[in-house]
């Protein structure tokens, strides 16, 4: 769950308490285009001491308890939540400093290159507009990367993608999110961890992300992604951005031998709402008396 820190400095302003992120595609008449932004996360979105590796869409998580961040924002205030901020930063540039040029990945680029593959290869006519071609609305999406650090050195990798429609004259129809973090935690350096093959560990989880988000999207859009949508469960798994088992009441929306895809019953200020896509095999699952 969110701290008191992260919900007061990280989510004031933000889309609000409702449940609009939970929400399918409004039923918009005729093809959506899709277009990968330029834009990036804002600070409402990131939560408290999440470090960003310069010149990319990756970001660093986790690390924050070791600035003590709680502690300070709940005893100093905003200040205080602002040095431990700093200091959560700073712990993050320090322990990814060797590793940066395995993190240097251009995630726009590669966003556009699989949804070009995806879309020239997958039946999405009657639902998705070709490029250039006349639409009824526009679903940006803004990609990111997120590396968990789940201890003091292991590590867990996320990829999401802010989604948005767009109307016709420029008017926010619907948002949502779409979160994969499928894939073994590792240690960040040493014998068999995420860099002791040159990164290419890294680059292949986080491609395996990107597909998995892509494609829960991309269902999302053509409207068959929630038709299987079952029970609620209570889903106990390492959320996107943080690092302890968080139970919390999900809806299955589809699930394989090793993914599952959940539709948490959170609010909208809350960084995990939207499609999560969670690997089977490091979560635990029971069912909700809650529905």
């Amino acid at each position: 769950m969110l701290h008191p820190a992260v919900m007061t400095l990280a989510v004031l302003g933000a889309a609000g308490c409702g449940h609009a992120m939970s929400a399918p595609l409004p039923d918009v008449k005729g093809p959506i285009a899709i277009r990968v932004s330029d834009g990036e996360l804002s600070s409402f979105e990131l939560p408290m001491g999440v470090y960003q590796i310069p010149g990319t869409a990756v970001y660093v998580s986790g690390h924050q308890r070791e600035a003590h961040a709680d502690e300070a924002a709940v005893v100093f205030g905003v200040l205080g939540g602002l040095m431990a901020q700093a200091a959560a930063q700073h712990i993050a540039e320090t322990k990814t400093k060797d590793v940066q040029t395995h993190l240097t990945v251009d995630l726009r680029a590669l966003t556009k290159e699989q949804l070009a593959d995806r879309l020239a290869r997958d039946n999405y006519a009657s639902r998705i507009a070709s490029n250039g071609a006349a639409s009824s609305g526009t679903v940006e999406i803004i990609p990111f990367a997120v590396m968990t650090f789940i201890s003091q050195s292991r590590v867990r990798f996320w990829v999401g993608l802010n989604a948005s429609l767009v109307g016709p004259e420029g008017k926010p129809m619907w948002k949502t999110r779409y979160q994969a973090g499928v894939g073994d935690d590792r240690s960040l350096t040493g014998q068999e961890s995420w860099t002791s093959d040159g990164g290419t560990l890294i680059r292949d989880t986080i491609r395996r992300n990107l597909s998995l988000a892509l494609d829960a999207l991309l269902r999302d859009v053509a409207g068959t992604l929630r038709e299987r949508a079952g029970r609620a469960y209570r889903v106990t798994a390492q959320w996107v951005w943080f690092p302890n088992l968080e139970p919390e009441n999900a809806v299955v929306l589809d699930e394989s031998d090793e993914v599952i895809v959940v539709l948490p019953d959170v609010s909208d200020d809350r960084l995990i709402a939207g499609v999560n896509i969670l690997d089977k095999r490091a979560i635990f699952m029971t069912r909700s008396m809650s529905r």
